[in-house]
């Protein structure tokens, strides 16, 4: 098993709004557990209900140097003066037990104990849902508070308990587990407190291909791309359907029963997976490291149930451009510019503004499933129309210095906003990939075109791995092949832009080679089928490939003149 003591360094904290309902001040807080669910102000919340967080503040400044300190209950202020905040469910993405915060803004995020546990099963026989405050067959508390009192007002609250080796077990609360498989975005995990869950309103139009593994869906409104994988699973896979249902219908059955509402949920999936996780090790009774306390999850490796995914999104909220299209020209359309955002915003605890337009946080954290680094999970991006095109007039109106997650629900100058959660190293402007940097200008300088970018992914914005294919021995071509150093492949990088003008339409694919690789296939754009037959023509003319010629002209000559 693996273990380490550490601060997390590695993340852009100052990308993360500042959340107004956890103290304020110099002093620094550790967010100890998750409690209940509730709408605690009608008034001013009515659009999501809010968790309610339990804090204690640090008082050993050591942990800067030495996260170990903060394994000692001594470490903080005792639980009994724990402070507490009610906090969106929407807002669970950013938070995790564990995690230092100070004046509203995450300061570290300690390792603690890190282990890694491997080829875990995990099915009924072996994962069981208990409530924290255990006494296992009065032998003894799961959670002795001599060595962990941060959960002791949260008794009640739910966990699941693991079962591992030589008696051993694994506790992780039910309230991280829904972070962890369903806190890709701020507008799934909310969708899952609020019953009853429905598939139309995150998804529509799904088409599975069994032989080849391709998964094709459509986003529900308002629903992030950051999401699109794990709504994948959700599709295909009745056991990760059933918990996410679970969250809302076991909350609901609570609240109806006039009792705390404390979440329940379960793994998502069935089989056997390798956990790494962050927290600590406890004794139970005489003996020492029996239980694995799980303050926040880091990577779970069991497989998603698609090779590849390809989403749309109906998503209409705004986003930080990613390479968009050039400046308008002098003869375009002028539109109205929506009001800027504060360089520093908080995140408060009250139902957005009617009148302004919802945008998207994209929040860049640690991979959580190493399965996804070997699948493609990728969308379209409109790049320019020419009915679009428009110059945009400035407001004198002063910066919006408040968002808040959820519907929008009131007349408050509060800004809308959906966090995602993506798992790739940022980019500032997630920079075109050289082999395509000349490509993409030439395109962006024709006028009177609609571009649409058919293979953005998470990766890095712009294409996905080039079709593999095979000889009737079921040999790979090694042409598609990239030889990075003497003893590694990976495939060849491919883009794939759909060029319109009225009704003539056409698709130009561009395959990761010196010169780069170009050809042009005539296309509908209506049929969602015909992307894949695409890619698969353009990595078999790849291997018969001709020179390019210069674009801007093969795409004007082909509008005027057709091509077969």
């Amino acid at each position: 098993m693996l273990r380490q003591y550490r601060n997390d360094k590695s993340l852009n904290n100052n990308d993360l709004p500042s959340i107004s309902a956890l103290p304020k001040g110099e002093n620094s807080w550790r967010i100890d557990w998750f409690g209940d669910l509730a709408f605690p102000n009608r008034s001013i919340r009515r659009t999501q209900p809010s968790l309610f967080l339990y804090l204690s503040r640090v008082l050993d400044s050591n942990y800067r140097d030495d996260p170990s300190v903060l394994l000692s209950p001594d470490s903080t202020t005792p639980a009994k003066f724990q402070r507490k905040a009610w906090v969106s469910v929407g807002t669970l993405p950013l938070l995790r037990i564990g995690d230092i915060w100070c004046d509203g803004r995450l300061e570290t995020r300690p390792d603690y104990e890190l282990e890694s546990f491997a080829d875990l099963r995990i099915d009924d026989t072996t994962v069981h849902l208990i409530k924290a405050g255990l006494n296992l067959d009065d032998k003894g508390f799961l959670l002795p508070l001599s060595e962990h009192p941060w959960h002791m007002q949260c008794t009640h609250s739910y966990c699941v308990m693991v079962d591992l080796p030589d008696d051993r077990r694994l506790i992780i609360p039910c309230v991280e587990l829904i972070r962890f498989y369903f806190g890709s975005s701020s507008s799934l995990v909310t969708k899952l407190f609020l019953p009853p869950l429905e598939r139309k309103a995150l998804y529509c139009n799904p088409k599975f291909d069994k032989a080849n593994g391709r998964l094709v869906l459509e986003l529900a409104e308002k629903i992030s791309g950051a999401s699109a994988a794990d709504i994948g699973r959700l599709h295909l896979d009745p056991v990760a359907w059933r918990a996410a249902v679970h969250v809302g219908t076991s909350a609901l059955k609570a609240s109806l029963s006039n009792q705390h509402v404390y979440p329940q949920a379960f793994f998502p999936f069935e089989g056997n997976t390798t956990l790494i996780a962050a927290g600590r090790w406890l004794s139970f009774g005489e003996k020492p490291q029996a239980t694995f306390i799980v303050y926040n999850l880091r990577s779970c490796s069991h497989p998603f149930p698609y090779h590849s995914l390809r989403y749309e999104s109906k998503d209409n909220l705004r986003c930080p451009a990613q390479g968009g299209p050039s400046e308008p020209t002098q003869s375009a359309k002028r539109g109205h510019q929506s009001a800027r955002d504060s360089r520093n915003q908080h995140l408060v605890e009250q139902d957005a503004s009617n009148g302004l337009v919802p945008k998207i946080k994209q929040i860049r954290f640690e991979p959580r499933f190493p399965d996804l680094k070997k699948k493609t999970v990728w969308k379209n991006k409109s790049l320019s129309s020419p009915d679009a095109s428009q110059s945009l007039i400035g407001t004198t109106a002063p910066p919006i210095d408040r968002v808040a997650i959820g519907e929008p629900g009131s007349e408050r100058r509060i800004r809308s906003m959906d966090l995602a959660i993506l798992s790739r190293p940022k980019s500032d402007k997630q920079p075109v990939p050289e082999f395509l940097r000349e490509a993409v200008k030439e395109l962006m300088q024709l006028q009177g075109l609609h571009i649409e970018l058919l293979t953005e992914s998470e990766e890095d914005g712009w294409t996905i791995p080039v079709t593999m294919l095979s000889n009737e021995d079921g040999e790979i071509d090694l042409r598609l092949f990239v030889d990075e150093n003497a003893d590694d492949l990976r495939l060849r990088r491919t883009s794939v832009f759909a060029l319109r003008r009225d009704q003539e339409h056409l698709s130009v694919v561009f395959i990761e080679a010196s010169p780069v690789h170009m050809k042009f296939y005539s296309t509908t754009g209506n049929d969602p089928e015909e992307i894949w037959q695409t890619l698969r023509y353009a990595a078999r003319d790849f291997i018969y490939r001709r020179e390019s010629e210069n674009i801007a002209e093969l795409i004007n000559w082909v509008f005027e003149n057709g091509i077969d």
